[in-house]
């Protein structure tokens, strides 16, 4: 009886979080009339596939999609490739100012990218990479790597020390450690920070909106975004469209919940 409580919050907040998804999928599959009858209902009388096949052939949001996974997928693989050697140095070596550069990592994630538009504009300008696939994935890795740094230093933090000395006692090198020890004992974090940052990219808007300018290149939000209209929006189209751009983030989540909530419990419980 004393878990009741703990299951009804937990209930309350898995409805908070899925009727808006349910709401999207009831939209999505209603005529245009349908969409303003009053009262709404949850289930449509008439369900129809039409918006979703409308969406999938006579609209961009195939293309929408492969933007959107290109980016993603590479901004990740970027952000994993360069936060994992410096989160290992951070927490298996000791330097001068080490402290003061996480500090620094620290308060460079404070700020909100939307403050940094305009000097990262200019960056990227002069870089000749505005509108183009490549300038968006760097600019999303950079604005990630320290709080992957940060994430995966901790990780690491929790891999025992005797493992990293028997290994300098056996003749490994640095590199040879990291790759033979540290990222097998880890790769639960691994996975976590690297879900994490998929998830991130792929919603990313404000960043893409200022870096890109051809339709071709939009990445999924920004090009649901252009589905507006300045006089009337297909409400029921957007819906489906919307749906459509979360079925690859709940299949990846679906297949590797299991990594990410062994990362997120990694180190709980020591022995």
């Amino acid at each position: 009886m004393r878990r009741w409580p703990f299951v009804a919050a937990l209930a309350a907040v898995a409805a908070a979080f899925v009727a808006p998804q349910l709401w999207l999928l009831s939209l999505s599959l209603k005529s245009k009339a349908a969409v303003y009858e009053f009262p709404p209902r949850w289930i449509p009388s008439h369900p129809t596939a039409a918006n979703y096949w409308f969406a999938l052939t006579s609209t961009q949001v195939p293309w929408y999609l492969w933007n959107s996974v290109v980016v993603a997928l590479v901004a990740t693989a970027t952000t994993m490739a360069i936060a994992t050697p410096a989160a290992y140095v951070l927490s298996r070596e000791r330097f001068r100012d080490r402290a003061r550069l996480l500090a620094a990592m620290l308060v460079v994630q404070m700020l909100s990218p939307v403050v940094l538009l305009v000097p990262i504009y200019r960056l990227v300008e002069r870089a000749s990479l505005v509108d183009t696939r490549s300038g968006l994935v760097l600019v999303y890795a950079a604005m990630q790597v320290p709080f992957t740094t940060w994430v995966l230093k901790n990780f690491f933090d929790a891999v025992p020390r005797a493992l990293f000395e028997a290994a300098l006692v056996d003749g490994a090198s640095r590199v040879r450690t990291l790759f033979s020890i540290a990222l097998p004992v880890a790769s639960p974090g691994l996975a976590a920070a690297a879900i994490f940052n998929l998830a991130a990219y792929w919603s990313e808007f404000s960043l893409a909106l200022v870096l890109l300018d051809s339709q071709e290149r939009f990445t999924m939000p920004l090009g649901l975004f252009s589905f507006q209209s300045a006089y009337e929006t297909d409400w029921q189209l957007l819906a489906a469209a919307s749906f459509i751009g979360l079925v690859p983030v709940m299949i990846a989540f679906v297949l590797l919940q299991r990594f990410f909530v062994a990362g997120l419990t990694a180190g709980a419980v020591k022995g």
